[in-house]
Parts: structure tokens; sequence; C-alpha cells
């Protein structure tokens, strides 16, 4: 059985990684770690998603596929379909870099994602599997391990969607 490792991602970015493409996630610090990692949606909001040109694409282009888009509003705080306190997705995460102008990430003021950022390391997310039903649970900081509830239901999940 693979290892499973979880992430906290403050909303609304868990659900962009869990629904609409978010390839990086942006962090001060670097991991070694590779392999299956569960995002975990916190519960406190990041502000900045609502002037975060990529994210409010992302959002309107996410919404327009619904099969009723217009029900979902702005992307605010209060937004429906964007899950707190739970396990929306799993990802591999397949490698991990730094970026600084200049260097393999970034070439003529175009980093490797439209959602990566200077002067963070990008932790590369790729497969990622939303999960039709989030798992509730609270997050914590840093890399950490689910508890074994919590990361029974998650891979009952991968398990039913690999069909």
């Amino acid at each position: 059985m693979a290892e499973l490792r979880a992430l906290t991602v403050k909303p609304p970015y868990s659900h962009m990684i869990a629904k609409c493409g978010k390839s990086v996630e942006n962090r001060s610090w670097p991991t070694r770690y590779r392999g299956l990692l569960a995002i975990h949606a916190g519960v406190g909001w990041d502000s900045a998603a609502e002037r975060d040109l990529t994210a409010l694409a992302a959002w309107r282009d996410w919404s327009a596929s619904l099969p009723h888009p217009n029900i979902t509003g702005p992307l605010r705080k209060n937004a429906i379909h964007i899950d707190l306190g739970a396990v929306v997705a799993v990802a591999e995460l397949s490698g991990c870099h730094y970026a600084i102008q200049g260097d393999g990430c970034s070439f003529a003021d175009s980093l490797c994602s439209p959602w990566a950022q200077l002067h963070a390391w990008h932790w590369e997310l790729s497969g990622v599997r939303p999960l039709a039903e989030p798992v509730p649970c609270k997050g914590k900081l840093g890399l950490w391990r689910l508890p074994e509830d919590v990361e029974k239901a998650v891979r009952t999940q991968l398990e039913g969607s690999d069909d």
C-alpha cells in the first residue's frame, strides 16, 4: 500500500487543486516527499484568492461547467461548493523546486504554471483525483499523516474511482 501524506491548503485554493486544475502549490518550505498527497481543505479562508486573476478565471470556468452554472456565485468566503475542514482530493506530489527569476522554472518572466509564484517552493501536483464525498477531519501544519479512520475512508473512495 502506497504511503499517503496530507497537506492542509486554505480554501479556496484547496478547491482549485481538487476541481480547477491547480497543479502547483506554493510553499515557503521544500519537501523531499514524493508520492500520494491528500489535499485537506482547512477551515480558514485565503482572501487573496478573491483578487487572484488565475483563481477567478478557474472559478468562472469551473462554474460554467456545472449542470446549473449560475448557482455558484462569486468567489467569496461563503461560496457554495467549497468544502472546509475535510480531505477533498488526492494528488501525486511529483516534484518540488524553488522559483527565482532566470532559473529553470521562470523563462522570460513566465513561470512553470499560471498558479506559480516567484520566490516560493513549487510543489508539483499531478494526477489529482477529487473525492466524491469530502472526508471531514482536522488539519495540521506541515506535511502530516491522516488519522487511521480518515485514511481508510479516503482510500476506499480512491479504490472505487479506479473502476
